[in-house]
């Protein structure tokens, strides 16, 4: 056996022919969201939240499913805590619904949504697990969406004040603080591509005036935070796209590339590194995109780690258009595998972000170095959400062969220094996919929809290994260099 060991900044991690171990300590979890997962009785009885209204609307759903059981994680939360603990799981991540815990306008936090959360947070804590919290999972309250949401200042207001009472609540069973996940996701399919609540199309100004919002519900929630909550850590979770031209000297192309880059990966960042939100040139050339630019009251340095949500990469031209389209569109590739969604299988890019792309923001103006925890990451195959009995998806070798991929690449990016200490898959449950469906799975446990039972894939014995071992061992290693497929 070759055995090499690397001292990094998190410590010492193994690099050999037979095995890839992580640093002591390292963080192996999954992650949920509350709309996808809970099923939660008071807001759907109610209504009371944005996406609770938009998936009962006709053709806004691609499989035509909503989320009004999902996978009745409100009822089922134990038995679902249990699943992870038997994976060996250190890590769970789950959003507070901020609609069910605030129903009106000016009221005080729900006290049965508050006990729920409460019990839920103890017994992560109970099966000696970190918990991550995110604050905003794309839903809001009906009593801001219906006002313009983001794009109205009273919502940063109000998610200040959200933030402030979830601090006080539950600040100290929190180990980790998630203000906003993938605003630039939310932003685009809500305001750009209009698949999302509230369906507008092609609104780039919407699109930005949400982007600045986002960045000023953020700062404020930070702060409220951190002023009722010792020693907390707080950030908001980045989704990562690596953009490529698809003509790498086609200078348009590039220019397309870049736009993307910069707005859908770095604006966010590059605004708490700054203090200030920064549009690219020729964006930066509309006077009702310089109003909306800008210095932005607590923004700088407003993030104590970086949470990051690595899934796919994307190819990009320029689209010859009248008005011009400066982002361009994307182009259809068949370089790699990918999802049942579409998306390119692409661990490299994982390496890249890690080692090339984040280190510009990993040390913030006080030089304090910011450690990165992967947020979010995992594949989707689809299979109809009628299915019940059978072995059908159980032997899922394309999310495993994703799995291992990814977290070799990890692995390599923690040998090159990068200050990982956390990784956290998406998802543990097959769930409500946002415009897809339940049709669109991500789980490492399958959920057959019309009886709640859950099944453990094959994906997810060998991440519990992973967990078990802190590390790959050679079986996994051989194992994972079979083909990456796709399963639709």
């Amino acid at each position: 056996m070759i055995w090499l060991g690397l001292t990094t900044c998190q410590g010492e991690i193994v690099i050999s022919s037979s095995e890839l171990k992580f640093p002591d300590g390292f963080l192996w979890g999954v992650a949920t969201s509350h709309f996808q997962v809970e099923g939660n009785p008071k807001e759907m009885a109610g209504r009371l939240s944005d996406w609770s209204m938009w998936t009962n609307c006709d053709g806004k759903i691609i499989d035509q499913s909503n989320a009004d059981r999902a996978c009745e994680f409100f009822y089922r939360y134990k038995d679902d805590l249990q699943l992870c603990q038997n994976m060996n799981m250190n890590a769970f991540r789950l959003s507070l619904n901020w609609a069910a815990l605030i129903p009106l306008p000016g009221a005080a936090l729900d006290r049965e949504m508050v006990d729920y959360y409460k019990k839920v947070l103890t017994e992560i804590r109970a099966k000696g697990m970190k918990s991550f919290v995110s604050l905003f999972h794309f839903c809001l309250p009906n009593w801001l969406a219906d006002i313009g949401g983001w794009t109205n200042p009273k919502t940063v207001r109000e998610f200040a004040r959200f933030a402030e009472l979830c601090a006080q609540e539950f600040g100290d069973l929190v180990d980790f603080w998630i203000t906003i996940n993938e605003p630039l996701v939310y932003a685009y399919q809500s305001y750009i591509a209009g698949v999302w609540t509230p369906g507008y199309e092609g609104d780039f100004l919407l699109a930005f005036k949400t982007i600045r919002s986002m960045l000023e519900g953020h700062a404020a929630a930070y702060h409220e935070i951190h002023s009722n909550v010792k020693d907390a850590q707080v950030s908001f979770a980045i989704h990562w796209r690596i953009f490529s031209a698809r003509n790498p000297i086609n200078p348009l192309d590039q220019f397309a590339r870049y736009l993307r880059n910069h707005v859908f990966n770095h604006i966010f960042l590059l605004a708490i590194r700054e203090g200030r939100l920064i549009f690219p040139f020729p964006i930066n050339c509309e006077r009702v995109v310089q109003s909306i630019s800008g210095p932005i009251t607590g923004l700088k340095d407003s993030m104590d780690y970086i949470g990051l949500n690595y899934y796919t990469h994307e190819t990009c031209e320029f689209q010859w258009a009248y008005p011009p389209d400066f982002f361009g569109q994307q182009a259809e590739t068949h370089k790699n595998a990918k999802t049942g969604l579409g998306w390119e299988i692409y661990p490299q890019g994982l390496y890249d972000v890690l080692t090339k792309e984040l280190p510009e923001y990993s040390v913030n103006s006080q030089g304090k170095q910011l450690p990165t925890y992967i947020t979010e990451n995992g594949m989707a195959t689809k299979f109809p959400a009628h299915m019940i009995d059978g072995d059908w998806s159980l032997n899922d070798t394309e999310r495993v062969n994703f799995l291992t991929e990814h977290i070799k690449a990890m692995h390599r990016a923690i040998a090159d220094g990068a200050n990982v200490k956390g990784y956290l898959h998406w998802s543990l449950l097959d769930n409500f996919e946002w415009a897809d469906g339940l049709e669109a799975r991500f789980g490492l446990v399958r959920v057959a929809f019309p009886t709640q039972v859950r099944t453990m894939r094959e994906s997810a014995k060998v991440y519990a290994e992973i967990a078990r071992n802190n590390g790959l061992g050679m079986q996994m290693l051989q194992a994972s260099e079979r083909p990456v497929t796709s399963n639709t």
